[in-house]
């Protein structure tokens, strides 16, 4: 009994010697409701967040009182007298999403949070007003000198960091579509106006490291609305491949002809033309404007309420209409979710394997990747494995670290894989030494229009030096691209201006085309009949030159 009496006491010296201190946070949301931006009527939620509750949580909730436009809330921090709180008020709007205040203390650096010494005794902080921007409702609009202003910096940004502004567009063309696209900033504009005369711009680089993200901020006040079909682009047409809420409401392999009386080739072209792109593949653009067609919808066109289509079944001639209901951006976000896939699989009763990688973006993993890759080739050795098929479909690119250990594998004899030193991969230009066991068998490569950046460097090596064949479609990316982006935002509209620092990074090959992806030696290119039945016809047609199939 002693014991416990004296660990009890010792625990009770040990614990932090908390006060409770009360303290009662204010806010008067009076301009938000003579703004339009919220109703007392409204089923909104405020709450205080801070250096006290890890900035996150509901439990410091503030109450309404009679008045409507004062909540209040009254807490014990856990804090010590002479502590300095730091914190923010956050509103929970009634369809659930949180908006906190933007910059309430610009004396403050960084995000100008609130701040205050905690007394030791009961504490009653002065009414608050609640400090906003325009993410606070939709349209995001912003004045004419902000926008201005963003776009100087935009400009700014570009002209001074990329390296390769005009590798692929004049100086004199750049500087005109600049020009141009600011004069047209001639009054105030909603976030998506803005947005499109900066991509028109940005897409005309020629650089697919070089693009625009969207801040969350928007994203919290959009009313996502998004297209809800999944698009595979096909022969030259559209074709249906699900939707993002799982409805059933237009057969898989469904050509798609018109959205909202725009014919569906003409809004792929249009999408396609924006899209950022190392030396405006094609073939990249068009999977990219497919692939994200959703996103890219809205951005060019805005929000719809319904999507009325004209589309063929398939095998039917007679064009059918649908009324379509629009989809969250969380669901698109759910069903476009990457796993990446790291795989070798032995094709029984053959001499045949297929490798998957798709990505090589295992950065902080490299010696993890390097250790599957020497597994996967000691196997090859040991079954005297003869026709590999490497999969590096949806490869987007990654650490040259681990595509140039792949490549070891692979190259005719030891060859550097960069042209040139290029920071931390300057052993990289040297020759790549091989492994023990180089691959002697025949070699066939799956690629698509997702191919990018690392990925076309590897490719690009693969034919210069002839090794094996390629099969399905023009990759994405060439032999060189730029590298190592920042993503630095602009000051008022918070979009973040995506641009590359490295003037090059170049595979050491020579006479290719720095516009052209690798094409395929076997093009094989999905049907309509193939998106229905669900077929893999790349991966088959690879497997029968592989001998592994009849």
């Amino acid at each position: 009994m002693k014991n416990i009496l004296l660990l009890s006491t010792l625990f009770f010296l040990l614990a932090p010697a908390y006060g409770q201190v009360l303290v009662t946070f204010r806010i008067d949301i009076e301009d938000l409701i003579a703004a339009g931006l919220l109703s007392p009527a409204d089923s909104n939620k405020v709450f205080v967040r801070g250096s006290f509750n890890n900035w996150r949580g509901t439990a410091h909730e503030l109450k309404r009182l009679p008045e409507q436009r004062i909540y209040q809330g009254t807490f014990d921090l856990n804090k010590e007298a002479g502590d300095t709180i730091s914190y923010k008020f956050v509103i929970e709007k009634k369809q659930g999403h949180f908006f906190w205040e933007r910059n309430p203390d610009p004396t403050n650096p960084g995000n100008g949070n609130r701040q205050f010494t905690l007394e030791k005794e009961k504490m009653v902080l002065p009414i608050a007003h609640f400090r906003y921007d325009e993410y606070f409702i939709y349209p995001v609009v912003f004045s004419k000198q902000k926008l201005q202003e963003d776009f100087r910096q935009f400009r700014q940004i570009l002209e001074t960091t990329h390296p390769a502004l005009y590798d692929y567009t004049t100086k004199e063309v750049l500087d005109s579509l600049f020009d141009l696209s600011y004069s047209r900033i001639d009054t105030a504009l909603d976030f998506r106006t803005f947005l499109m005369l900066m991509t028109e711009v940005i897409s005309q680089v020629g650089c697919g490291h070089s693009s625009l993200w969207i801040p969350n901020a928007y994203w919290n006040v959009a009313p996502e609305r998004l297209f809800p079909l999944k698009l595979q682009a096909a022969e030259g047409k559209t074709y249906v491949t699900g939707s993002y809420d799982n409805k059933e409401e237009i057969p898989i392999g469904s050509e798609l002809l018109i959205i909202n009386q725009m014919p569906i080739s003409a809004l792929i072209n249009q999408l396609a033309a924006l899209t950022s792109a190392d030396g405006f593949n094609h073939s990249y653009r068009l999977t990219k404007a497919t692939q994200n067609f959703a996103i890219k919808y809205a951005h060019a066109y805005g929000f719809q309420d319904t999507f009325q289509i004209e589309y063929l079944v398939p095998g039917k001639r007679q064009k059918q209409v649908a009324f379509l209901q629009p989809v969250s951006k969380e669901a698109v976000d759910k069903s476009k979710t990457k796993h990446t896939e790291l795989s070798f699989k032995e094709i029984e009763g053959t001499n045949a394997g297929v490798l998957t990688i798709n990505t090589f973006g295992y950065y902080s993993r490299v010696g993890m990747f390097r250790s599957f890759v020497d597994s996967v080739f000691q196997v090859i050795e040991k079954n005297a494995i003869g026709n590999l098929i490497l999969d590096l479909r949806g490869n987007g690119g990654g650490d040259p670290f681990c595509s140039s250990y792949l490549w070891a594998y692979l190259e005719p004899e030891p060859v550097p894989y960069f042209e040139d030193h290029y920071g931390k991969y300057d052993t990289l230009a040297n020759p790549v030494p091989q492994p023990a066991f180089p691959y002697q068998g025949k070699l066939f490569t799956l690629i698509d229009g997702n191919g990018f950046s690392t990925t076309g460097h590897f490719c690009g090596l693969l034919k210069y030096h002839q090794v094996g064949k390629f099969i399905g479609t023009e990759i994405g990316a060439t032999y060189t691209c730029t590298g190592n982006a920042t993503y630095p935002p602009l000051k008022h509209t918070r979009i973040m201006v995506g641009t590359a620092r490295v003037r090059r990074y170049t595979a050491a090959v020579k006479n290719m085309d720095p516009k052209r992806g690798i094409i395929p030696d076997y093009p094989v290119e999905l049907t309509q009949q193939d998106i229905i039945d669900g077929r893999d016809a790349v991966l088959e047609y690879a497997l029968k030159l592989a001998g592994a199939t009849d």
